[in-house]
């Protein structure tokens, strides 16, 4: 498909080169591309320098030829303008980046009169991801799918998880309702199979009914307390539509803001949240602010290294469960040789959205992928797929169908019920199917069989 991305930043660096990865034409546009090599010196993207509001540029980009445009600029208000007047070219699907609480809670109105079809809050995204995690604190990771009825859980196996030692078929002896679809062991990703045994330091991505990721929580000695008082660091939006779902959970929670204007604002804003004025880069700030007594600790600054530099502190007073937010991919590997639990990266959450948009789009009239979650740097994802009758191997016995390697099919539900599939069950039309995938390239269901596919 023709896109345009409108606003160079993280996110649409990252947003231009996943799609360029799925194989679509990419142009880019913003009126100042200096600092931003990996976008001028890769050969695949395209890109304007110039003014995305206006017409003749956004024409000059192919704006009625295009099949979509994402902006994504500083302010919310171009963003709108943006995609309107890309409509009005005769761009046939648009997404804006709308950050504004206020405008965020209005746009559905809107939506159809300004010829939106989708708007994008990564902060607001960011914000569901943490509270997600804080619901199981033991997780690195948790995702839901089928509208809660599976889960997916990211557990790190230390000294003293009773998985150790398990072979993934014994682990069906504890619970029939869950799946290990991938393990983490060092930089490797492994697929794994009935005789694969768990190691020390491995990381398990599991996916399972509620209740049966709670009982493998509590074999593994993992099931810890709920988490009842939370730390967040920085004012953030992020933080606002943290705190004001951590109020509806009825968790305790306290934001510590350097800004004493931003700290008005946002007791205003969170009444029922604790807002204190200090440097959290100060060690007697956190103490005073009882550090040692949150269940979590949410570092949510501007900065990644500072956000770095105060887990590692929280981690040194025993916080249960620690979450850090960076923006730089690259920072990745210091983070995991730091050993610290979560990491959260607004850009690829939302990008996440962003290109599940698009593969629903390029595939709308077979089984399209209705959503996609992916893991570290895109070395492994969970795929949603809702089954249409183009499906080549509809109604056949999973053993029988000749899957491409590193395929794993995690869940089928049907009319409302979850099935963790054996050799013997089947796919059928209508069914929405979660697939594990380890190294191809999935847009459509069909993708996941081998290339010379026969029935």
């Amino acid at each position: 498909m023709k896109i345009i991305i409108v606003g160079v930043g993280k996110l649409g660096e990252y947003v231009a080169h996943e799609l360029v990865n799925e194989n679509h034409e990419v142009t880019l546009i913003d009126l100042d591309f200096k600092n931003r090599n990996n976008i001028i010196n890769n050969e695949d993207l395209n890109y304007i320098c110039g003014n995305g509001l206006d017409a003749n540029i956004l024409i000059e980009a192919g704006a009625p030829d295009a099949d979509l445009i994402i902006s994504v600029m500083e302010k919310d208000e171009q963003n709108l303008m943006c995609c309107l007047l890309g409509k009005k070219l005769g761009t046939k699907h648009s997404i804006a980046r709308i950050r504004t609480p206020e405008y965020a809670s209005s746009i559905d109105i809107i939506k159809e009169d300004l010829g939106l079809s989708m708007s994008i809050n990564p902060e607001k995204l960011t914000a569901n991801h943490i509270s997600g995690i804080l619901s199981i604190p033991s997780a690195l990771d948790v995702k839901t799918f089928f509208k809660g009825r599976l889960q997916m859980v990211s557990l790190k196996i230390n000294g003293k998880c009773n998985l150790k030692g398990h072979t993934i078929n014994s682990l069906s002896k504890i619970t029939e309702n869950i799946i290990v679809c991938a393990i983490k062991r060092g930089k490797e990703i492994i697929i794994p199979k009935g005789s694969t045994k768990i190691q020390e330091n491995d990381i398990l991505h599991i996916t399972g009914t509620p209740k049966g990721i709670q009982k493998i929580l509590k074999h593994a000695k993992l099931l810890t307390d709920k988490t009842k008082k939370v730390m967040i660091i920085g004012g953030s939006s992020t933080a606002v539509y943290l705190a004001e779902i951590l109020n509806e959970m009825n968790i305790e929670n306290r934001i510590i803001e350097i800004d004493e204007n931003r700290c008005h604002e946002l007791s205003e804003e969170l009444p029922e949240s604790l807002i204190i004025h200090g440097d959290a880069t100060n060690e007697n700030v956190l103490l005073e602010e009882d550090i040692d007594t949150m269940d979590s600790f949410v570092a949510l600054n501007s900065i990644d290294e500072e956000n770095i530099v105060l887990s590692l502190y929280a981690k040194t007073q025993n916080v249960p469960k620690i979450i850090t937010k960076i923006n730089h991919i690259n920072l990745s590997g210091v983070i995991e040789k730091s050993n610290l639990d979560s990491i959260i990266t607004p850009h690829k959450i939302a990008t996440n959205q962003i290109v599940t948009y698009v593969r629903a789009m390029d595939n709308s009239k077979s089984s399209s992928c209705e959503s996609i979650y992916r893991f570290g740097t895109n070395e492994f994802e969970l795929l949603e797929f809702n089954v249409k009758n183009d499906f080549k191997a509809l109604n056949m016995k999973l053993k029988d169908i000749n899957f491409k390697e590193d395929i794993i099919i995690v869940a089928i539900w049907r009319k409302r019920d979850v099935t963790f599939p054996g050799g013997m069950d089947t796919i059928q039309e209508k069914d929405t199917i979660i697939v594990a995938n380890k190294s191809a390239q999935i847009k459509d269901l069909n993708d996941i069989l081998e290339d010379n596919y026969e029935k």
